[in-house]
């Protein structure tokens, strides 16, 4: 016997919402009162774009045998060999996207890097393209002398160990570069950061990027140890001993400066550089 004033429509609807199942697929999973949404992945988009290739298979064939009057055709298609088609297609379109890495925390946590816009400091970021490669040709190797230790501003120099120091050594520990060897480059060639192309174009390292403009200082330090890894790829071999790595250097081509591998090795024992390759972050 039925309720006084319900209808059989709200009587069998609401032995249908009683049914296991109907709600959890009526509604939206909540987590700590927040909606939760399904993982979007690559089976997930190869499953919806099979689905919909089923549904319009099924269109086409529908369309035809009203337009056919009921005639029988025989439908016989590759399927696996579709599938094959659909996959290349989204992996080649997906090929041709090109990629902007916001490099922010930790790594300008850890460099300290920051750029100023009115007066404020706002934290620097960093942005390298993986489609551009780096090239080291003849044209872009230093074509003028480079600074001797000697020439360097003590207080400057310490300072720039200072800023730097957790930068060098991170590349070491990323690209087996000796940290000495990075800070000592980087010292000699942008005169311990205060060469108009280290100010103003964050280039410390001569040599290699004459012209080119960076984001951040940060920014030049990772593309030459990329650079190093890449147009050097010998001298990785040396280990830590930042000697050999001078004169390795030298005689690869760095730089033209025919005292090169020597100012590296005097400013590296100046202040004692070769410290920073038995350190830790």
């Amino acid at each position: 016997m039925k309720p006084k004033g319900s209808t059989d429509y709200q009587i069998n609807r609401k032995n249908y919402e009683q049914k296991p199942g109907f709600k959890a697929d009526r509604q939206m999973r909540h987590a700590n009162g927040e909606p939760v949404f399904p993982e979007i992945n690559l089976s997930m988009i190869l499953r919806h774009l099979w689905r919909g290739l089923c549904k319009l298979f099924v269109a086409v064939r529908y369309t035809v045998h009203r337009a056919t009057g009921g005639l029988q055709i025989q439908w016989r298609l590759p399927w696996f060999k579709l599938g094959l088609a659909a996959l290349a297609i989204f992996i080649l379109t997906k090929k041709d996207i090109q990629f902007s890495i916001n490099m922010k925390a930790p790594l300008a946590g850890v460099f300290g890097e920051a750029e100023k816009t009115g007066g404020a400091a706002v934290p620097t970021t960093q942005r390298l393209s993986m489609v551009q490669p780096l090239s080291f040709s003849e044209s872009t190797k230093v074509s003028q002398r480079v600074a001797s230790a000697d020439e360097l501003d003590v207080n400057v120099a310490r300072e720039y160990v200072k800023r730097f120091r957790k930068v060098a050594i991170v590349e070491m520990r990323k690209y087996a570069i000796p940290a000495s060897i990075k800070m000592a480059q980087g010292m000699l060639e942008s005169m311990a950061g205060q060469s108009p192309a280290a100010v103003n174009q964050h280039n410390h390292f001569g040599p290699a990027f004459a012209g080119d403009q960076f984001d951040s200082a940060w920014e030049n330090w990772r593309a030459h140890s990329l650079l190093i890894q890449r147009e050097f790829k010998s001298l990785l071999d040396e280990g830590s001993n930042y000697k050999a790595w001078a004169k390795g250097l030298k005689k690869s081509g760095y730089s033209n400066d025919p005292e090169y591998d020597q100012k590296l090795i005097d400013v590296i024992q100046r202040y004692q550089l070769y410290l920073l390759d038995e350190e830790e972050i």
